[in-house]
């Protein structure tokens, strides 16, 4: 592996043991644990999740068993666990541990980045993602749709909210209720938490058209977040002031903008034009598409030709405005990365528990992932791939080392941790 500049060893060795080790004591994740510790099932997480496109409590089982996770992470080679442990101890673990980790894991990888390219971390992407359960064992979690006509329950589901500055999730939430399958009542739950934290208010939140409510774009702009969004060209509203002037730039990539005004939003509840004074820019496609009516239109989304896109922010350009909104498509590639590479498409545990505890591990794990392909200049899934595939040479090299033989001298120490978790 010549061409890599930043070896998956290096990155590994960025995780804060020290930090991880006194987080195992603070928050007591160990009390009554004999095997799976939590430092322990933190790297039993990284493993299989980078090992594998789809884990499973006996895949799990495998992983912490074999030879080369143990030799890798210097765990005893009498240590041993079977699935149901795993998922008992899944259900039951603290989860104040994972998120403290997250939060330490993130900051010291955020660290890697210049000053400029930190100015991008700024754009947050907030979204949604649904993954449902095939099996009918979830403990918690909402339907969707009509019920099977043959008898059969319906699937339970669980939506993930989260917010993406391009480099790792910010801050994500779990809804395991119906109310919560409205955009409108999942993503300002995020948006609102980050504003709250970000004191010198420099984050600007994208969101897709499924937050349309007037209420919200107030609570967001009443706590001095700033957003953009989408919302539809049917949307009843009075123009205030035009921006348009003679030197302003149309050209939006592949929209031309048309109008850039200021309005007030018809409020349905007050029946009246509300007095909070927000910034939307029209734009056509350029190359114009067909908006034909499709048969089954209940199931697919009608096509425009226009874009009408809301921003309480007036300080930014027209362009500035749509490339933020383009710039939303990152979390959906995120997702994708998420569910075909390191097993989000199902549930590896099914209690409440469990499922937050995955959701920050494979958060941590895509942060790894991140800044190897990053700083390798790789693709999301190649990038994972070639990172375990390091991993198990450095394992190689490990047993050589261990049984008295000489490992390849330019790759230093070649073990990963130096005491036992």
């Amino acid at each position: 592996m010549k061409d890599v500049k930043v070896h998956a060893k290096d990155i590994l060795r960025m995780i804060p043991d020290e930090e991880l080790a006194k987080l195992s004591s603070s928050t007591k994740v160990d009390y009554c644990a004999k095997v799976l510790s939590g430092e322990r099932m933190f790297y039993l997480l990284v493993f299989a999740l980078l090992a594998a496109d789809q884990i499973s409590q006996r895949k799990l089982e495998v992983v912490f068993n074999n030879s080369m996770f143990k030799t890798l992470f210097n765990i005893s080679a009498d240590a041993h666990v079977t699935h149901s442990s795993i998922s008992t101890r899944l259900s039951k673990i603290d989860l104040s541990f994972f998120e403290k980790a997250y939060e330490i894991i993130y900051r010291r990888f955020s660290q890697l980045y210049t000053e400029e390219e930190i100015m991008h971390l700024y754009l947050i992407r907030v979204d949604s993602s649904m993954v449902a359960e095939c099996c009918n064992r979830l403990k918690a979690g909402f339907t969707v749709g009509k019920k099977p006509g043959d008898g059969r329950q319906p699937r339970k589901q669980i939506k993930y909210t989260m917010a993406y500055d391009g480099f790792a999730v910010r801050l994500a939430e779990v809804f395991n209720e119906a109310v919560y399958l409205s955009e409108d009542m999942a993503i300002p739950k995020v948006v609102l938490k980050l504003v709250k934290k970000d004191s010198r208010h420099a984050n600007l939140y994208v969101i897709d058209r499924g937050l349309s409510s007037l209420d919200n774009f107030n609570a967001i702009n009443e706590c001095d977040g700033k957003f953009v969004g989408r919302i539809k060209t049917s949307r009843n509203m009075e123009v205030v002031e035009s921006l348009m002037k003679e030197d302003t730039d149309t050209d939006l990539g592949n929209l031309e903008l048309y109008e850039d005004n200021i309005v007030h939003l018809y409020d349905n509840e007050e029946k009246k034009y509300s007095e909070t004074p927000y910034r939307v820019i029209k734009a056509r496609f350029k190359q114009p598409r067909d908006t034909t009516r499709p048969a089954n239109k209940g199931k697919v989304r009608r096509v425009e030709n226009e874009v009408f896109l809301i921003t309480n922010d007036f300080g930014l350009t027209p362009k500035q405005v749509a490339e933020a909104y383009r710039r939303r498509w990152d979390i959906e590639v995120f997702f994708k990365f998420l569910k075909q590479n390191l097993s989000f498409s199902h549930f590896v545990s099914t209690s409440e528990n469990g499922i937050k505890v995955i959701l920050y591990m494979t958060l941590i794990t895509a942060m790894l992932v991140m800044i190897y392909k990053r700083e390798n200049g790789l693709g999301f899934s190649i990038g994972k791939f070639m990172f375990f595939m390091e991993m198990q040479d450095w394992v190689c090299q490990l047993m050589v080392v261990l049984n008295g033989g000489n490992a390849d001298k330019q790759n230093g120490d070649i073990r990963l941790k130096a005491r036992i978790p």
